[in-house]
């Protein structure tokens, strides 16, 4: 009996140390010397985004005519017989609001730090931005320029070029151009009732009513450049966040006058807006093939 005790006792202490040292052999190789998974960043790229917008504008008027030059602070001393009247001032106003769309591009990762890539992007947006100018109008009297400008939307074109922080971060830098559809609206309403006419063009203004008015609605280009973090939450799923500066063209739409003197050609006065900037500030996310 004794000994077939310590036969038993035997054969679990040798298969005791066989586990052992089947542990020894393996568990290093497998949880401790092994490389984590590898993330590559490399390939295509479909998104969709949204956020916020926000900037500053300005609206400069100038007259096109001498009517309506008369009638504003090019009439002279005494505006050659026409109450005289006072420049149109320039006005600032805030554009601001919601943006959504899509991106789609392209990621080349260089080394296991670097990265360089494309994206195309466009956004469906309703920013507006509005100020209001008061003059006096010759013959007219105390007249009020309402401005309203809005980016009815936007994309851009861009490279990407960034840094796996530590993988699976990215930031990177992005630049390339921009463009937006942009619409405009300008009416100058009437504190009075008048008219004047001068070298052929003419404005006949009626008290309440708009004297001056113009729309406008086109594509305008320019530019753009900012910066972002992208983190992979999954090897196929990012998610990111960034922050653009966009800057399009300048519009100037002309406001004609809504009356006329019979057979002259309506005075006008341009509507100088500045360069259409703002920044942009939006989060996304994008599923990579």
């Amino acid at each position: 009996m004794k000994k077939c005790f310590l036969l038993v006792s035997a054969l679990l202490t040798l298969g005791s140390a066989t586990a052992a040292a089947d542990e020894l052999v393996f568990a290093p190789a497998a949880h401790i010397d092994s490389a984590p998974p590898y993330l590559s960043w490399s390939g295509f790229y479909v998104g969709l985004s949204g956020g916020y917008a926000f900037g500053n504008s300005t609206v400069i008027y100038s007259p096109n005519d001498p009517a309506a030059a008369l009638g504003t602070c090019g009439g002279g001393p005494s505006g050659a017989g026409i109450p005289k009247g006072t420049c149109i001032p320039s006005a600032d106003f805030r554009r601001d609001g919601p943006l959504v769309g899509g991106q789609a591009g392209f990621n080349w990762q260089v080394t296991s730090r670097w990265l360089v890539g494309g994206e195309l992007d466009y956004q469906w947006a309703d920013f507006t931005g509005s100020a209001i100018s008061t003059f006096r109008l010759g013959a007219v009297g105390t007249t009020n320029a309402m401005a309203k400008q809005t980016v009815e939307s936007f994309g851009t074109a861009r490279v990407r070029m960034g840094v796996i922080f530590t993988n699976p971060l990215l930031l990177y830098g992005t630049a390339g151009l921009a463009f937006g559809q942009l619409s405009e609206t300008v009416n100058m309403y009437a504190g009075g009732t008048g008219a004047v006419t001068s070298g052929g063009f003419s404005y006949s203004c009626i008290v309440g009513a708009s004297c001056f008015a113009a729309s406008s609605n086109k594509m305008v280009f320019g530019w753009t450049a900012g910066v972002g973090a992208e983190y992979a939450l999954t090897t196929y799923l990012t998610a990111k966040t960034e922050l653009l500066y966009v800057s399009l063209g300048s519009p100037q739409p002309n406001a004609f006058a809504q009356g006329v003197v019979g057979g002259t050609a309506p005075a006008s006065f341009a509507a100088n807006f500045s360069q259409a900037t703002f920044f942009v500030l939006r989060g996304g996310v994008s599923y990579r093939f």
